[in-house]
């Protein structure tokens, strides 16, 4: 991914683990990623469009004002910047790797604070279920909330993993 030297260390570790599940990485330092776990929550993406929450860290309750779990991600989003958000999902699914979205979190005063949010495909045996692991990770900053709850996000920038290409299709040229 260009410019993931940019990311947030623990952005990174996280992404270098994600990578590592999907087999298109090393193994991480053993504990590399351990501390981010109050910053994490998992997603489950429903058939009709809903980002239900599964779990939710407790550094995010104190940032979002409370525990969000069952709460529709996709709530925190306008539509334009939902539309950017399910297209990063979906290029993550189809890759089995790790994306990045840079956010700006805002309260219902406009605070502002700047976010990174990684969203990592789990693999669920015996499960149509199509659920991510996710960092919600600050970049310094929550002090200007003022304790406030974060209310809407807003995308910065997307960074999804490299395409690639389907597995099993072959191109047949045919002059007759």
């Amino acid at each position: 991914m260009m410019g993931e030297e940019t990311f947030h260390p623990d952005t990174r570790a996280l992404l270098a683990y994600g990578r590592a599940l999907a087999g298109a990485g090393d193994a991480p330092k053993k504990g590399g990623a351990d501390h981010v776990l109050d910053r994490l929550l998992v997603l489950q993406r429903m058939k009709d469009g809903r980002l239900p929450i599964r779990t939710f860290g407790a550094d995010l309750a104190a940032l979002f004002g409370r525990d969000m779990r069952e709460h529709d991600f996709s709530r925190f989003f306008l539509a334009p910047d939902l539309a950017l958000l399910r297209a990063l999902i979906d290029a993550s699914l189809a890759a089995g790797e790790p994306a990045i979205a840079r956010v700006t979190a805002e309260t219902a005063c406009g605070r502002r604070l700047g976010a990174e949010i990684l969203l990592t495909p789990l693999k669920v045996d015996n499960s149509s279920d199509e659920r991510f692991l996710a960092l919600f990770q600050p970049l310094g900053g929550e002090p200007f909330l003022n304790g406030r709850p974060i209310q809407l996000m807003r995308i910065g920038s997307l960074h999804p993993p490299a395409a690639k290409a389907p597995r099993g299709v072959r191109l047949v040229v045919v002059n007759d």
